[in-house]
């Protein structure tokens, strides 16, 4: 799909992978975006290319208020980039209800639902859905167990949803490893960063070119697209590193514990 003029809806704008992506969609003449997030102070304009929404994506009526308003201001969307979603680094260790039903609220339930909505307009021109899951939904991780399962969650989605597809909807799947933005430091503090990891370029470059070519699957990273076969192959390589990242997050436990 070509970029060029058409109406995007970032979600989770304001850092990360999200603001990147803000920054190279505004070079696409004509585009008007959409940059969603809960706090919108620090997005920029852009000369009236973008306009901030501010909303909790974890409500459904907030997303039904973000699809109002992009209906009666721009029209139908052409491009919905789901990107928002948190992590927890921690130990499972207490019942608590709202704690888990906040990650899947946020992780899950929000863009399928958003996915949902994009799939009941009425159109004749494809449109094109990127769901933003994460190499940590094929290969679990101590520590981001929460996470791992919502990401988990999304890959399952995607391997049954490619069979009932409406062929105008263009739907893209996106598994980054782990790149330096806040994402690790908003998880808890000190979050070890599992290796490898590559450049937020890397991944938001990987999503442009899957918009543009209609790519189902993407895998940002070279060595994971071409590792995880192996690894498949060989389910001992996934528990050397499992067993690896399952060390750093007892050192961290322990260093946490006796702060």
């Amino acid at each position: 799909m070509d970029i060029t003029a058409k109406t995007i809806v970032l979600t989770g704008a304001s850092s990360g992978f999200g603001r990147n992506l803000l920054d190279k969609l505004v070079n696409y003449p004509g585009t008007k975006i959409i940059a969603v997030a809960r706090n919108v102070a620090d997005i920029p304009g852009y000369e009236g290319k973008v306009s901030s929404f501010a909303c909790d994506l974890s409500k459904k009526e907030e997303i039904d208020r973000l699809f109002d308003f992009v209906t009666e201001k721009f029209g139908l969307i052409d491009i919905f980039i789901a990107n928002a979603g948190f992590a927890y680094y921690e130990k499972m260790d207490t019942a608590d209800w709202q704690h888990i039903q906040n990650i899947f609220d946020l992780n899950v339930i929000s863009p399928l639902y958003s996915l949902q909505k994009i799939a009941m307009q009425k159109r004749r021109h494809p449109v094109s859905f990127v769901l933003l899951a994460s190499a940590g939904g094929l290969i679990a991780l101590p520590g981001f167990t929460l996470y791992t399962s919502s990401k988990f969650a999304l890959n399952g989605f995607a391997e049954a949803y490619k069979y009932e597809c409406d062929k105008n909807l263009k739907f893209s799947i996106v598994y980054p490893i782990a790149a330096r933005t806040n994402f690790f430091k908003r998880s808890a503090d000190n979050t070890p960063i599992p290796f490898p990891t590559q450049s937020v370029d890397a991944v938001t470059n990987s999503i442009i070119k899957a918009i543009k070519m209609g790519k189902r699957k993407v895998y940002p990273s070279k060595l994971f697209r071409y590792a995880y076969p192996v690894l498949r192959a060989f389910p001992s390589l996934i528990a050397l590193f499992q067993r690896k990242q399952s060390k750093d997050f007892h050192k961290w436990l322990n260093a946490k514990n006796n702060m």
